[in-house]
């Protein structure tokens, strides 16, 4: 059963292929400005925190995935009509949350059911979420081949959003028994090397873990949410789809490889290294401001993506006290990436409108590094 698991992972990426290269810059050409777009992006990561944290715990209680998992995607596939076809900034506004709460609730409830199904064999996952990453990459070929993000039509956009939403949908269906999930046998398995010493509350470890995650999704935020217009605007060029093409390709190795690192060293040692190479990774952009630049950067997504989400995966999972594992999950993408991407769109947008796109990047490379200096104090306490 969890082979099966390939496919709708798969189409759930292909999602996140046309969200990540179009959104934005389809935004944009409804007419908002620099600014909108970026409250308009942070209000996509606000409304998408609602269902994981309202849902998480009952999810978990209950033990079936598959139901959450449909509706979620039945917003993926209807909601871009209107979001699209609609104008009006409070109209954009309601679609394009309901459509966050599809988009973003999908990834945590998808991970946990897949970690779930891995049990003890949980590190294991990256095997299983590189398919995301095929899927993700495939998109992106197609767009930058097949598709033009200057000039296409809103008839156009809706079609690039609604495909993969609705092949996402029909590929839940064939996961076998999705929708009877036995939660007595999955919490059997998944309690299986916890290494939490305190099984009834999370540890000072998992926090400052978060924290790390935080920071470096926070550092991060100019070179994935706003890296189409960094592409279209600050350098001038259409690459951008073939950019996040090649970036989602890099990590497809690192991250099939993911569980022989975490094994050698640690999830937590993985998380300090991959929070370093996002300093690194951000200040690139700006010291080769050129397409030559965006390619050494977007290669380092195979280190501050492939490598960094399964080791991020494996350590809230393995930090998780009892019986409380969506709820961590739901910590790591509410707090750890959610509030990192609301706080990040939000003052990305401001700051390059005021600022240009060369401060902005130095700035938000800043936080991680940031990040690192107070682990490096305070790491005696977690050890």
């Amino acid at each position: 059963r969890i082979m099966s698991m390939i496919f709708p992972m798969f189409f759930l990426f292909t999602v996140y292929g046309v969200v990540s290269a179009y959104l934005p810059i389809m935004l944009r050409g409804i007419g908002y400005s620099l600014s909108q777009v970026g409250i308009l992006m942070g209000i996509f990561e606000v409304a998408g925190l609602v269902f994981p944290l309202a849902m998480g715990s009952l999810i978990e209680k209950k033990g079936n995935y598959g139901v959450p998992m449909l509706l979620l995607a039945f917003l993926l596939m209807i909601i871009p009509l209107p979001m699209i076809g609609l104008k009006g900034f409070w109209v954009t506004s309601i679609c394009l949350s309901l459509y966050a709460i599809g988009y973003k609730g999908s990834v945590p409830v998808v991970d946990s059911f897949t970690n779930r199904l891995l049990g003890e064999n949980r590190n294991n996952y990256g095997k299983i979420r590189v398919a995301g990453s095929i899927g993700f990459v495939m998109t992106t070929l197609l767009l930058q081949f097949f598709g033009n993000s200057k000039s296409s039509t809103l008839f156009e956009y809706q079609l690039w959003f609604i495909i993969p939403g609705s092949l996402y949908t029909i590929s839940i269906f064939f996961v076998p028994k999705v929708f009877k999930t036995d939660s007595k046998e999955v919490a059997t398995k998944l309690e299986y090397h916890n290494v939490s010493t305190d099984n009834s509350k999370f540890s000072s470890r998992y926090w400052i873990g978060v924290m790390l995650i935080f920071l470096s999704f926070l550092g991060l935020t100019p070179a994935t949410k706003l890296f189409s217009l960094y592409v279209t605007e600050f350098l001038n060029s259409n690459m951008a789809p073939a950019l996040w093409a090649l970036s989602a390709a890099s990590e497809i190795p690192f991250m099939f490889f993911s569980g022989r690192f975490i094994k050698k060293f640690g999830s937590f040692g993985l998380i300090i290294f991959c929070t370093g190479t996002v300093v690194l990774r951000m200040i690139l952009y700006i010291l080769f401001p050129s397409i030559f630049g965006a390619i050494l950067g977007q290669l380092l997504n195979s280190i501050t993506y492939g490598l960094f989400h399964p080791a991020a995966v494996i350590f809230v999972t393995e930090n998780a006290p009892s019986g409380k594992l969506m709820i961590s999950m739901s910590m790591y993408s509410i707090l750890a990436v959610g509030l990192a991407n609301v706080l990040g769109n939000s003052f990305g947008g401001i700051m390059i409108d005021n600022f240009g796109y060369t401060v902005t990047f130095l700035s938000f490379a800043m936080l991680p590094f940031v990040g690192l200096i107070f682990y490096y104090f305070t790491r005696k306490k977690i050890c």
